[in-house]
């Protein structure tokens, strides 16, 4: 093993971005757990797998022993070999499905929620810092059992991202009962939703765990902003929150309007939320480029979409998700003219490690070292933090192995690349220390 290589291996991580259930959650289906647990994002490389006969329902046994030999190879299958290999000495294969479900099981039996992720997160996947996402939005409560902003059910270590990306790409009022259930008060104007949104995102940065906002709009929507008007903006939330009117001769109670109408709302409410960011100095988190699941629309996603917002937003700092993959090289070059954009590496080491590799070597010869995040986890339970720590530190350590022999590197120019990439840079951007 080179010294490098032993270096990153045994050097703890800055999660920029996880979706790690409460601990209440985690509890509620512990007696569940099993071998199909530790897939994290392997499940859609299943289904692309079995073609056009993919499961549309829960994955059965019989489908896992099917195809998971096929998907071994890609990098979300050795993400979850690397996880059970280093957790419990067994090999990820239908003849080990029952004692990786006894092992899982045996590791968490004795432990408390807190104690399970203290042991997996900090522990075995040396996750020092972790950005969460999914819990500080404003949760509906006839709509969702979450608890809006949940104490004592996470690791001290972990700070949150605000997110409400239906408001985003809204074409009928759910969003907007939403907020009303979340302040206890009616939105009946453009104004008083600004000033709603607002006031929301106030409650969550007064539990002094706010990290960044968080947009995730690529997931309904193209990444294009652009920069309509507020009476633009209006047009549309009027005729969303007055549906029995005719609006061009036609009345209709769903889908107030169509999405063309509705994008100068989402476009304007994007702003909003932004210019928060700015006024906090909070980063914004986008997700750009691949999408989790199968059937996603790509063609919208690329980060080259948001240079307008990167231009008129130059004091804002933003960290683009997931290497933008599969236009990692375009994220790259975005980060070499935008100073106030920050390439991450979030999720895109399981999707394909290879070009992950790749793109870090060219990120590193083109952006200053200071400016990359090498690493985000992105899944859901706690354990598969271990395989996905692993797989990203196997990929720096061969690309700073790479760069070493070529020369461009010293030892010592190496191990301080490592240290900002991997932890110093999301310490930093994110004032934890």
């Amino acid at each position: 093993m080179s010294d490098i290589r032993e270096y990153v291996l045994n050097h703890d991580l800055f999660c920029h971005h996880d979706h790690h259930r409460t601990y209440q959650e985690f509890d509620a289906e512990r007696d569940q757990y099993d071998f199909r647990h530790v897939l994290g994002y392997a499940v859609p490389d299943l289904s692309v797998a079995a073609g056009t006969g993919y499961a549309r329902g829960p994955v059965t046994r019989e489908e896992m022993e099917k195809y998971w030999p096929k998907i071994r190879t890609t990098g979300y299958g050795r993400a979850v070999v690397l996880g059970t290999r280093e957790l419990f000495g067994l090999e990820y294969a239908p003849e080990n499905f029952d004692a990786i479900t006894e092992a899982l099981q045996a590791s968490i039996r004795d432990k408390s929620a807190e104690e399970v992720y203290e042991y997996f997160v900090h522990e075995r996947a040396r996750n020092r810092w972790t950005i969460q996402d999914g819990y500080f939005r404003c949760w509906a409560p006839r709509q969702s059992t979450r608890t809006t902003m949940p104490e004592g059910q996470f690791p001290d270590s972990y700070r949150f991202a605000f997110r409400f990306d239906d408001l985003l790409a809204m074409v009928d009022e759910g969003p907007i009962r939403t907020l009303e259930c979340f302040l206890d008060r009616p939105l009946y104007t453009l104004d008083a939703l600004v000033t709603g949104l607002n006031e929301a995102i106030s409650r969550f940065r007064d539990t002094g765990k706010l990290a960044a906002i968080k947009i995730g709009m690529a997931y309904s929507r193209d990444l294009t902003v652009f920069d309509p008007t507020r009476s633009e903006a209006e047009a549309a939330f009027n005729r969303i929150r007055n549906r029995k009117a005719f609006w061009d001769g036609i009345q209709q109670n769903s889908g107030a309007v169509d999405a063309a109408s509705a994008r100068a709302l989402g476009d304007y409410m994007c702003h909003v939320l932004i210019q928060r960011a700015a006024d906090e100095n909070l980063p914004v988190q986008i997700h750009t480029g691949y999408l989790a699941g199968i059937f996603g629309s790509l063609a919208g996603t690329k980060a080259l979409n948001l240079i307008p917002i990167f231009d008129k937003y130059r004091t804002v700092r933003f960290d683009i998700f997931h290497a933008s993959w599969p236009w990692a090289s375009e994220l790259g070059a975005i980060a070499k003219n935008f100073p106030n954009v920050w390439p991450d590496m979030s999720w895109a080491w399981t999707m394909n490690p290879t070009e992950c590799g790749r793109a870090l070597s060219e990120w590193l010869d083109g952006v200053p070292f200071n400016k990359i995040f090498a690493y985000g986890a992105d899944t859901g339970l706690p354990w598969c933090n271990v395989g996905y720590s692993i797989q990203a530190k196997l990929g720096i350590a061969r690309v700073l192995e790479e760069k070493i022999e070529a020369g461009y590197f010293d030892e010592a120019t190496a191990r301080e690349v490592a240290s900002a990439i991997m932890l110093e840079n999301g310490q930093e951007f994110y004032g934890l220390h």
